[in-house]
């Protein structure tokens, strides 16, 4: 029982990350980086955002220097579509995303 219910979890989690990188966000033409690489980037550091360790705009610049992803944009630009996908993430995950604002 134990074993089938690990991989009915593991699928479980597959789905939900391919809805994210598959999802499209608006404003994401700003990032010209492709999708898959900066959305998944976000799912990496979705807890350190949700905890409060770093803010949006630090999320952003970090995507940039560590990540290598381009921007068409200002980082002001920018932070939407990261924001969204930040906020798409939370609630697939049935999480309640900002509650330190």
């Amino acid at each position: 029982m134990l074993a089938f219910e690990k991989k009915r979890k593991e699928a479980q989690r597959k789905r939900l990350v391919e809805k994210v990188l598959s999802y499209q966000y608006q404003g994401e033409v700003y990032i010209l980086t492709p999708g898959r690489i900066w959305k998944s980037l976000v799912l990496k550091y979705f807890k350190k955002v949700d905890s409060g360790e770093i803010s949006i705009e630090q999320l952003v610049q970090l995507l940039e220097e560590k990540g290598g992803v381009k921007y068409g944009q200002s980082y002001k630009l920018v932070r939407y579509p990261i924001e969204e996908c930040l906020n798409y993430i939370a609630k697939l995950a049935k999480k309640k995303l900002f509650k330190n604002r």
